[in-house]
C-alpha cells in the first residue's frame, strides 16, 4: 500500500517527502548555457528583422553582439548606427546622427525593469542558467538542430514565449523568435559565433560624449 501511493505521489509531481518533484533540467539548455558561461568573450553577428503588427511593416537590422557574464553590448550599423551596453547594472541606449548632418548622439540610459529587461533579451538568455529564468514549453530534434519553445518565468518580461534554435554540435544558439504584448514578431539570427578565452571588460563600458544629452528611458 505504501509502495503504491509512493508511486502514485510521483505520478503527481510529488516527492515521498511532500514536496514538488523537481523538473529534469533539460539537456541541449543545459550544454548551451554551459558553453556561453564559460568563455571570457562571445561574439557574433546578429540579423534582426522586427514585423509591426499594426502597421504591416518589416525592419531589417545587421550588426555585432558581444555577450561576456551577463553583460551585453549590440552595436547596430544597418539600417542606422546605434549602441546598446549593459554593462551589469545600467543600460545605455545610443542612437547616433548620420555623419552627413553631424551633431551630438542621443544617449538614454536606465536600470532592468519590465520595460527594459527585453532589449538585453540576449543577456538574459545567455548570461547565467537559461531554466532559471525560462520554462521549456516544448523541443523538437532533427539531426544536429534543436528547436526549443521557452515561456518567461514570472512577469518581468514582455513577450509571450520565445523559439530557440540551437546547433546542439557546436552548442550555439542561431536563432531566436518572439512576440511581444502587441503582436509584433522579432526574429534574430546569428552568425559568426566567436567564443574567447580572453576577456576584454572595454567592450561593455561607457563614457558619455561631452556634448550628448542623458534621458531616462
Amino acid at each position: 500500500m505504501i509502495k503504491t501511493m509512493g508511486t502514485l505521489l510521483l505520478v503527481l509531481g510529488i516527492s515521498v517527502s511532500g514536496f514538488a518533484a523537481k523538473p529534469k533540467a533539460n539537456e541541449t539548455l543545459q550544454k548551451l548555457s554551459k558553453n556561453y558561461r564559460t568563455a571570457k568573450l562571445v561574439e557574433m553577428s546578429v540579423e534582426k528583422t522586427v514585423k509591426l503588427e499594426l502597421q504591416g511593416r518589416e525592419t531589417k537590422y545587421e550588426g555585432t553582439i558581444f555577450v561576456a557574464n551577463g553583460k551585453f553590448r549590440w552595436e547596430n550599423t544597418k539600417p542606422e548606427n546605434t549602441l546598446l551596453i549593459f554593462d551589469g547594472t545600467t543600460i545605455w541606449s545610443v542612437q547616433y546622427p548620420p555623419k552627413e548632418f553631424g551633431g551630438a548622439p542621443q544617449v538614454a540610459r536606465g536600470k532592468v525593469d519590465k520595460k527594459t529587461k527585453s532589449q538585453i533579451l540576449i543577456s538574459s538568455l545567455l548570461g547565467g542558467d537559461i531554466e532559471k529564468s525560462f520554462k521549456v514549453v516544448k523541443e523538437d530534434k532533427s539531426g544536429d538542430t534543436s528547436k526549443i519553445q521557452v515561456e518567461p518565468q514570472g512577469g518581468d518580461l514582455q513577450v509571450k514565449s520565445l523559439n530557440l534554435v540551437i546547433d546542439t554540435k557546436k552548442k550555439q544558439l542561431t536563432e531566436i523568435s518572439y512576440q511581444d504584448d502587441i503582436g509584433n514578431l522579432t526574429t534574430m539570427k546569428f552568425s559568426d559565433i566567436k567564443f574567447s578565452k580572453k576577456a576584454d571588460n572595454s567592450k561593455f563600458k561607457f563614457q558619455v560624449p561631452k556634448d550628448a544629452q542623458v534621458t531616462d528611458l
